[in-house]
């Protein structure tokens, strides 16, 4: 069984400069276009293997799958909608610029102390890996192993699935950088074991001139690469 992590792609809650967490948003222009082009990378790799697609109930991550699904070209693709892939809620942190952050609750760093945030009046990062503790129980435990799985989530709510079912240390994730809008990674099912391995962490490669500008500012911050931890 082959897994596909993607996060959402471009929606007008990006564009804003705020921090959006559970504000529900619609793709922009330059997003489908994003999700088109990731639909297009992938559809070659998915071949006639049978597909289970899943995603979070928001907006921004259901519009992503529909235009994967419609570029992949497979019929009856089976497609779940759950809340337990929403983002995580950032509580009063919702709606500030990022200075804002910085200026009125210095303490919280959502990229390098991920694994101890607790969002004022929101979700702790152990409720996050809750959440994806259950949609693995849930979904991914009962799925064939012949299938491929398309996964469209959120930032936070990625790198923790990701580090969960990699089964690495909850401090580890402080080095995941962010995912890039369509970004791909791609973790397989050992049968022996029950365990997964990663095969391509964040790859954004097919995004070319759709890619976010900016993101190699504030999306690659890890001090420490992931895949040596």
């Amino acid at each position: 069984m082959k897994l596909y992590f993607m996060c959402h792609a471009e929606s007008y809650g990006n564009i804003k400069g705020k921090i959006i967490s559970t504000t529900d948003f619609e793709l922009t222009e330059k997003g489908i276009a994003q999700s088109q082009r990731v639909g297009q990378k992938i559809c070659l790799e998915l071949a006639e293997k049978p597909i289970s697609a899943y995603c979070s109930s928001l907006a921004r991550a259901r519009q992503t799958l529909i235009e994967i699904i419609s570029c992949i070209g497979q019929e009856n693709v089976e497609m779940t909608e759950t809340d337990l892939l929403k983002e995580m809620n950032l509580g009063l942190l919702e709606g500030m610029t990022w200075e804002e952050r910085r200026q009125k609750y210095p303490e919280i760093d959502l990229d390098k102390k991920l694994s101890l945030l607790q969002a004022p009046c929101g979700e702790s990062y152990q409720d996050v890996k809750n959440r994806c503790k259950m949609f693995a129980e849930t979904y991914l435990e009962k799925e064939a192993d012949e299938k491929n799985i398309i996964i469209v989530s959120h930032g936070i709510t990625l790198r923790v699935l990701t580090n969960f079912l990699l089964k690495r240390p909850d401090e580890d994730i402080n080095f995941l950088n962010w995912m890039e809008n369509t970004a791909l990674t791609e973790l397989t099912l050992e049968k022996e074991g029950h365990t997964y391995q990663l095969v391509r962490l964040n790859d954004y490669s097919h995004l070319g001139e759709l890619q976010t500008i900016g993101y190699e500012k504030w999306g690659l911050f890890a001090e420490r690469d992931y895949y040596s931890q």
